[in-house]
């Protein structure tokens, strides 16, 4: 008959929507999760951490033979979780005219959603951070001089970040990992930094005895998001660029995730008893917040 058995499409559900709500995740854009380190939280509570910057020089022991305690400053994070969600219905005649094709376009579409709404948060609150005064000179990790893609625009860069000190005044010692490009710089940016297809010599059409070395080959992993340069966001740039730090070691942005769990979940169940057919959620448990200001450099693109 035309008819379907709820048991036999609960069976196929169980079995398939989680595999297809990830290949509609992995459809969308995740840069967010290679610049961003992951904090797996319990609850829903806010969550604060402390630096890893702070008093931590070691001391000579005294004649006692006691060791003195180290503080870990006062400088602290937070972040939190909270839920988003949405749910879509597949009704019984779906079903049936699409040959079952419904219960895999359905979770593909929540992966996607899921997907969208993380890079939401996470593009509203890095970008803002520049207008929020994260980088600052102040902070000392902003450049504003020689800050486009260019040779002179990272070594300029490269210099604020590694003359950052931790809050004794030491040598903050952590080395910048990534570039963080808008789709604009891009290829300018694989074309200085990528190990395989960047270029080992400059073409400067200067003397010959100008040192034409590209220093900077192999050594920063290159990034970039179309989110950077979309006009939807505060903040928003097609010529400002980062350099950060790699974020397991310094991060300037964390996703908080519930149980560590970044990727949404879905869940079925029958459809309300007055419609036939069933219904999908999808939901993430998720926050994003800043952190570390010494976890990188924002150059914003000029020269002078």
């Amino acid at each position: 008959g035309g008819g379907f058995s709820t048991i036999d499409v609960a069976n196929i559900v169980a079995a398939t929507a989680n595999k297809f709500l990830h290949e509609g995740w992995m459809a969308v854009d995740l840069t967010p999760l290679r610049i961003a380190a992951i904090r797996p939280v319990r609850n829903f509570q806010q969550t604060t951490t402390v630096s890893l910057t702070g008093h931590l020089q070691f001391e000579k022991i005294g004649a006692d033979g006691e060791i003195k305690h180290g503080t870990l400053d006062d400088l602290t994070y937070t972040n939190q979780a909270d839920t988003y969600a949405t749910m879509l219905a597949i009704t019984r005649k779906d079903i049936i005219n699409d040959d079952l094709g419904a219960l895999t376009a359905v979770p593909r579409r929540l992966g996607r959603g899921g997907a969208l709404k993380l890079n939401d948060i996470f593009w509203t609150e890095f970008l803002g951070l520049v207008s929020a005064n994260f980088f600052a000179s102040g902070n000392s990790n902003i450049n504003t001089a020689v800050a486009d893609m260019t040779i002179g625009g990272l070594a300029a860069t490269e210099t604020i970040f590694m003359n950052q000190t931790d809050p004794d005044g030491k040598p903050l010692g952590i080395m910048p990992k990534i570039v963080l490009v808008p789709t604009a710089l891009k290829a300018t940016a694989v074309a200085l930094l990528d190990a395989q297809r960047g270029s080992s010599v400059l073409i400067t059409g200067a003397s010959a005895t100008i040192p034409n070395a590209n220093v900077f080959q192999g050594r920063f992993r290159v990034e970039s998001s179309p989110y950077i340069s979309n006009s939807s966001y505060t903040g928003y740039t097609s010529a400002g660029w980062w350099m950060l730090a790699d974020p397991n070691e310094c991060p300037v942005i964390e996703i908080a995730a519930l149980n560590g769990r970044v990727e949404p979940t879905v869940e079925t169940a029958d459809a309300d008893f007055n419609v036939l057919g069933v219904q999908m959620r999808g939901y993430s448990d998720i926050g994003v917040n800043e952190q570390e200001k010494r976890g990188g450099v924002y150059a914003d693109g000029g020269s002078s």
